[in-house]
């Protein structure tokens, strides 16, 4: 019984000392409200048409990929810059539905990015998804025009010729410019 308490003791002791996790963002988004949706491609192509009249970047991401989860925070911080100026940001996880680990580490790795926007899970076989958005792999990011058409595709299918931050924040300007 003593142990028990002198355990209970160190626990209140640590978490009185562990600064509280925040339950919003420094713009006032609630971070409790941070999600991953699951959507499928044909749901995806009805959702695009909700966002006619904004540009739409949509960033396919997996807890799998390295690169991409070294390059989110960066697409965090477009977010936070163009939201302001009529640019929706997305992102479309690309982890198996099925995989309720891998599923619950994306729903944490988002939360602790404070990604307050549109979180998607593709609730589709990963190789039909690929297929059916002409992935051959991720990172990848989808630049929407304000009429919901296509007009930057920016992937790394091509390994000489990577994308980087520098190309999604041209395609942006080029787009905000028309």
């Amino acid at each position: 019984m003593r142990h028990a308490l002198r355990w209970l003791s160190l626990i209140f002791a640590f978490s009185a000392c562990t600064p509280p996790i925040p339950s919003v963002d420094d713009t006032g988004n609630d971070l409790k409200q941070v999600s991953l949706v699951p959507i499928t491609y044909i749901d995806w192509t009805d959702k695009l048409k909700s966002f006619k009249g904004k540009i739409v970047v949509v960033d396919f991401w997996a807890t799998w990929c390295s690169p991409c989860l070294e390059r989110f925070p960066k697409m965090i911080g477009f977010h936070q810059s163009y939201r302001s100026r009529g640019v929706q940001f997305v992102s479309m996880c690309l982890d198996d539905p099925s995989d309720l680990e891998a599923v619950g580490t994306a729903r944490e790795f988002l939360r602790n990015n404070r990604a307050t926007f549109h979180n998607y899970l593709i609730n589709e076989d990963a190789l039909e998804a690929f297929d059916k958005f002409d992935l051959l792999g991720i990172p990848a990011v989808f630049i929407y025009d304000r009429s919901g058409i296509l007009q930057f595709r920016l992937t790394g299918d091509d390994p000489r010729d990577q994308f980087t931050e520098a190309d999604v924040e041209r395609a942006i300007e080029g787009l905000l410019d028309r």
